[in-house]
């Protein structure tokens, strides 16, 4: 009677992954016993591989997608442009900076400090109608003159002209 008997494993069965069809993996979990070893695996999905399926998949989908267009509309929408009074404000007496490689100090008294890359320009800046002006000096002593419009999300800072972004930065508290 004893010898009738299989020996007991030491270990538990074998689970390996199979891949049936696309990429729904299951791990197949083969049972030995009084079927024999030509038995059918018995197939078990994993929880984490589940997915929701039908209607109720499609419904997800749809409201995921749709959240997302909203945010990414909104998100889009929430730069605004700064009138004369607001540059005055908001920008004026501060600092506009990328935080790394330039920054651009707005002095009440309309001169400008420029920094970018370790180098010092010095100008000045005006408001004319609701673009921010800057005048610079360039190597050869000549003056370059740019007026931008001043488009603002909480700290974030936008020069753009005609629509489109000319620089990107953040406005922070001038140094003295």
């Amino acid at each position: 009677m004893a010898a009738d008997r299989r020996p007991r494993q030491a270990f538990p069965l074998p689970l390996a992954p199979v891949s049936r069809g696309g990429s729904a993996h299951v791990c197949m979990l083969t049972r030995h016993g009084p079927q024999g070893s030509g038995a059918r695996p018995r197939a078990r999905r994993s929880p984490a591989r589940s997915r929701p399926s039908g209607r109720v998949g499609w419904a997800v989908s749809l409201a995921l997608g749709l959240v997302l267009t909203v945010v990414g509309a909104h998100a889009a929408t929430t730069f605004t442009r700064l009138s004369a009074r607001e540059i005055r404000a908001k920008i004026i007496g501060k600092a506009v900076t990328d935080n790394t490689h330039w920054s651009q100090h707005f002095r009440p008294d309309g001169t400008l400090h420029s920094i970018v890359l370790s180098q010092l320009k010095q100008g000045t800046w005006k408001i004319n109608g609701n673009a921010l002006c800057l005048t610079l000096k360039t190597r050869k002593q000549e003056t370059t003159t740019e007026c931008y419009e001043v488009w603002m999300w909480k700290d974030h800072v936008e020069y753009r002209d005609k629509g489109v972004t000319v620089m990107q930065g953040f406005v922070r508290k001038a140094w003295r």
